[in-house]
This record gives C-alpha cells, structure tokens and sequence, in this order.
C-alpha cells in the first residue's frame, strides 16, 4: 500500500498546509488519473493510501480493514513525530495527524472511521462518486449484490460531504434510494435521500491535457475511429464492432483503433471480434504508456462510446480534447456535455451517423472547447476550496 505523504508544494511558514489523508482502494484508470492530478495540483499534505485496481468488488468489501490499519499505523507515527517537533521548540499543529479524509467510493468509508477509531477521530470527511452502485447495470443479481449500493448509502451518509462528477449520478443515485430500501423486510429508514442530497453537490472530473497538448492532430490517408475504452459488457463492445463492420461491408475506406483494456475474461471475445475487422484494425489494446496514447487519440478522427454504464465518460472528453468527433448515445451522462450534434439514439443512428462522417470527413477539434472545461486549471481551485471549506467547518 502506499503510504508516502507529502507530495506537494509549500505555503508559506505562517500558513499551515491542509493534511488530507486521500484514501483509494481501486488505483487505476480515471480513479487514479484524478487522484494523481490532484495530489499534484491541490496544495496541501498529503497521505495518499492505495491498493491496486484489481477485483472490485473485493476492494469494496475489505479496503476498509486494511486501510484502517495503515491509517492507525500513519497516525500513530505522525503524531510521535509532532510531539517531538514540539518539544524541540517547533509550532504547535492541531490536535490529531489530518484535517480531512478525501476517499473513493470503492470504500466503505463507515467501516473505515470505525475501525480506523481514534486515529481519524472527528476529521471530516468527502466521499467522491466517479460512479454509484444503484445506476451499475449488473448482468446477474444476487442478494450478495445488495451490499454494494449499501456501501455506497452508508458512506455517503458517513461522509461531511458527498461530491458527484455529473448531475445523473448524483439525481440518479437519490432517486434510486428510497426504491432499494424498500427491499428490506423491516425496519426500513426514512429520510436518507434528503439527508445525503442536503450535502451533496457535482463536481467533475479534470483530467491532465500535457501529454494530448504534446501531440497535436495527424491525419492519416483514410479517417480512423477509436473505440477508447475498457472491454467489459458496461462498454457495449459488441454494439460497435456490429456498427463498424456492417460499415465495412459497405467498403468504406477507413481504420479502426481500440484503446483500452483487454481483461482476461475478455480476450478472446476482442480478437474473435477484431480479427472481422482484418487490415482495418491497427491498433487493438491498452497502450503502453500516457504519451502513447495521446498519440493514438492524435491520429483519429471519430471517437465513439457506445456505453450502457458511463457516469461521465473521461475518455470520451480526452478524445475531444485531442481533436476527435465524438459521438455518444443519447442517454446516461452524455447529455449534460455533448450537444444532439454529437449524439445518437440507436445502432442504427450510429451507423448513420458514422457513415457521412466517412465519406464527410470532419477537421479536427469540434468539441475541443467542451472538453477544455474539465481541465485540471480549470478544476484544481475548485477542489481546493471544497477541502479548505469542509476542513474549516470541522474546525
């Protein structure tokens, strides 16, 4: 686990630097991506403590008992460490090791201040939704699956604030409350929709423009599609390859590229998918590095989404970024950000709506002025007044 603190810059001697412990026990992809840029960008002293991106549904159940006692270990060592510096004649600091607990909502952040006890005592704390288990479309339920939207529930109404990355997760996740505990066969509480909307708001997620400012647009000789994500049945993998490959039945000139992660259970359905594709395909999986795939998302001219679980979609914003026509279904998040031009409604919109971009071939940079919103510079201050503020009132 990581458990280096201190990544940032400093204040001045006479103002003291906000201590955030930032808690993630599923360290990839956007979790990690945002996490990064924040522990960067956001002054403060930082505690970040994070488990790999593995299993979730594990990080879910047991994070908590694995980060509460890394939390005790910090505590315990920070403060040994304070009370030295004072008696060595250093300023005193406010009681106890953080200010503020920042966390993911892959935690069970009640379980974690439970038995994370003493050393988290009184610190406030932001829970942040990338996403909610109510809205998560699962293929088979399960009674077991009732305990992760309960993990989501306690820890939202653990939290001192709740912070959403779109108004559809966090109008979806209310609305989705009072139906989900109404599957309890008594004792069904009331009034926690209202209790977590009271402290709730959006904030979305910034991404790092460096690399995608490092490699502007390069056309090829024919238009490329990029299919920017992970390989899971939430992506709707199948949706698109249905879309492109009737469009190469047409004999319409053009490549493919797919830029996110094959998983193991999912291998062999992407090469059996992409091998349809031939000498179409020139790039299929994760690529090997950030300034890789900039480069990718740089040379394509259509990104697509065809998501049945998307909260926000930073993917989708990169591409935009790097210059590509985004096209996403007409549901989910996508509304909030992209206008009906850059929308369509079913596989057959789709392939409509690819086909003219074909044949019509888009210049670069369309919706580069959406996506130029979600940067860090233009979120970082947000997120650090978010931190000062709940900080304070807990003061």
């Amino acid at each position: 686990m990581d458990g280096q603190t201190g990544r940032s810059t400093t204040r001045s001697p006479d103002c003291r630097r906000l201590r955030i412990l930032a808690l993630e026990p599923y360290y990839g992809g956007s979790h990690r991506a945002v996490l990064d840029g924040l522990l960067s960008r956001v002054e403060a002293d930082w505690t970040p403590l994070t488990l790999p991106a593995r299993k979730w549904k594990w990080r879910m159940r047991g994070a908590a008992i694995t980060m509460a006692a890394e939390a005790r270990r910090l505590a315990d060592e920070r403060l040994g460490n304070m009370t030295a510096g004072h008696a060595a004649g250093a300023s005193p600091q406010t009681p106890g090791a953080w200010d503020l607990i920042f966390a993911s909502t892959f935690l069970n952040l009640a379980e974690f201040k439970g038995l994370a006890a003493e050393a988290v005592h009184d610190v406030p704390a932001i829970v942040y939704f990338h996403e909610n288990q109510l809205l998560y479309p699962n293929r088979h339920e399960a009674e077991w699956d009732f305990q992760f939207p309960l993990i989501n529930i306690t820890s939202a109404l653990t939290a001192d604030r709740c912070l959403f990355n779109t108004h559809w997760n966090l109008e979806g996740f209310l609305a989705e409350i009072d139906p989900f505990l109404k599957r309890f066969p008594d004792h069904r509480p009331g009034g926690v929709a209202e209790r977590i909307a009271e402290k709730s708001a959006v904030l979305p997620p910034p991404f790092d423009p460096a690399d995608l400012d490092a490699h502007p647009p390069t056309r090829g000789d024919v238009p490329r599609i990029v299919w920017p994500h992970r390989w899971e049945h939430d992506k709707e993998p199948g949706a698109f390859f249905s879309a492109v490959t009737r469009l190469a039945e047409e004999d319409i000139a053009f490549e493919v590229a797919i830029a996110g992660q094959a998983f193991r259970e999912s291998a062999e359905e992407m090469q059996r998918a992409a091998a349809a594709l031939g000498k179409r395909l020139v790039h299929a999986g994760e690529p090997e590095s950030r300034a890789e795939y900039a480069a990718l998302l740089a040379s394509a001219d259509i990104a697509v989404s065809t998501a049945i679980n998307e909260f926000f979609g930073l993917a989708m914003v990169e591409a935009s970024y790097a210059g590509c026509y985004p096209l996403v279904p007409d549901r989910l998040a996508y509304p909030e950000f992209y206008g009906p031009e850059f929308r369509y409604s079913n596989l057959d919109s789709l392939i409509a709506r690819l086909r003219s971009l074909l044949l019509d071939r888009p210049a670069p940079g369309f919706a580069r002025a959406m996506a130029e919103g979600f940067t860090f510079r233009r979120l970082a201050p947000r997120y650090a007044g978010e931190f000062d503020r709940i900080a304070a009132e807990a003061g």
